[in-house]
């Protein structure tokens, strides 16, 4: 069977007894070490008076805990070189520290104490608040996001987390509490909904030594699946909208629409299909057509999010204003051009050398061997995965793909959402 050329990633998964899943690759090529946990607590656990706790939660770990003030964890990880990341998403909490082998134990110390044993502290709570808010006005008026967030409020029902940004609205960062923080770390954060990535310069034994040591008594979260907070929903009516920003020059355009599951047998053909139109050659027939022929974007591109629950189609372009409408209708006869023809025969063709091209690069580094086995753990792939995707990508013909992206990219579906200058 056909390999990833160039792939060292093998990893090892290990449960413990507490429900907690540690997986382990061991990459002795450089002596770094990357550890992350990833904990089913994104921002689709939040009831709709909550919207932001989860993001506040996270960015909250690194603000001091039981054991490590702020002040003495950045300190610290100057010292040693290390960095950290957290990053809140729909589904997940992405807890991250790189640093130097030699720094492994010390690192899943800190690591363990950010998820266990983080002290919300009020002061901090108030700082934070105030630059969340910030934020989200910056955002109000980045015509990228506005076009972003209008897309979601019309393509995905309210009740659904796909509906908003992760990061909340003014109303609900403003009316966040500690207390608030603190049950909903409290309920979600646990080993149960915790997978725990190790990927670097450390043995297996060392790795599950220092999860018991430092996770293994962890309690138990909540034990709700995570597939439940983000189930399918009906494909929404045609629809566009615009959003007047005066003092813009420039109109962003999100257009798009709910399509499939990450399990879905269909994925890797519609990620092909995506791969051709929005991706491939720097960014596909929408790229070279839109912006490089006819001149009509600055960018354009797609991208397809396959998680749980319908995740989203969508082009990206950003368009003179006085371009809006030609670009639009640039884009639509590009879709409809492939739903009708599919892709060529050097489109499949380039498509999986592409494809099979970039995977490598992406193992290339710790984080992307970690981001990969993270979609290994999370959507069921299979330890054996990376020895059987050359050959699921190769297996694909023209056929399935056009039939994939027939099936899911449904113009009758589509959602425009647009913002930038008032139109004369």
């Amino acid at each position: 069977m056909a390999t990833v050329a160039g792939s060292s990633l093998r990893p090892e998964r290990l449960p413990f007894d507490n429900g907690m899943v540690l997986l382990h690759n061991r990459a002795a090529a450089n002596p770094s070490v990357v550890v992350r946990a990833l904990v089913r607590g994104g921002a689709s656990r939040e009831t709709p008076d909550q919207f932001g706790v989860a993001s506040l939660t996270g960015r909250m770990l690194r603000q001091g805990t039981e054991n490590i003030a702020k002040s003495a964890l950045a300190e610290e990880l100057d010292g040693m070189g290390a960095g950290l990341s957290v990053d809140v998403g729909y589904a997940l909490t992405a807890i991250s520290i790189k640093c130097l082998s030699g720094d492994f134990v010390r690192a899943m110390q800190i690591l363990s104490e950010l998820v266990r044993r983080p002290l919300f502290p009020a002061d901090e709570l108030e700082r934070l608040r105030g630059q969340v808010l910030t934020e989200l006005k910056e955002m109000g008026d980045n015509t990228r996001v506005v076009a972003e967030r209008t897309w979601r409020e019309l393509g995905y029902p309210a009740t659904h987390p796909y509906h908003r940004l992760t990061v909340g609205t003014a109303e609900t960062v403003g009316a966040a509490t500690r207390a608030g923080l603190r049950a909903f770390h409290g309920t979600w954060y646990g080993p149960n909904q915790t997978t725990l990535m190790i990927v670097g310069d450390v043995t297996l034994d060392e790795a599950s030594a220092a999860a018991e040591t430092n996770l293994g008594d962890w309690p138990a979260a909540r034990a709700e699946r995570l597939e439940n907070t983000l189930p399918a929903t009906e494909l929404p009516a045609k629809q566009l909208r615009e959003v007047a920003m005066v003092g813009k020059t420039q109109a962003d355009v999100v257009l798009g629409l709910p399509t499939l599951e990450r399990s879905s047998p269909d994925y890797y053909a519609l990620s092909f299909a995506n791969h051709i139109l929005g991706r491939m050659y720097f960014m596909g027939r929408f790229g070279e057509k839109v912006r490089d022929e006819q001149g009509l974007a600055y960018y354009a591109t797609s991208e397809l999010h396959g998680s749980y629950g319908r995740g989203a189609w969508l082009v990206r372009a950003g368009v003179n204003p006085r371009n809006l409408d030609k670009a639009l209708g640039s884009i639509e006869a590009e879709l409809e051009g492939f739903l009708k023809d599919g892709p060529t025969p050097t489109e499949q063709q380039d498509g999986v050398s592409s494809l099979l091209g970039s995977l490598p690069r992406q193992l290339e580094t710790n984080e992307g061997a970690a981001a990969v086995m993270s979609e290994i753990e999370l959507y069921d792939l299979g330890l054996d995965y990376l020895e059987r995707f050359p050959d699921i990508v190769r297996s694909l013909t023209r056929e399935q793909v056009t039939e994939a992206a027939r099936r899911w990219l449904d113009p009758a579906h589509l959602v425009t959402a647009i913002a930038g200058p008032p139109r004369p």
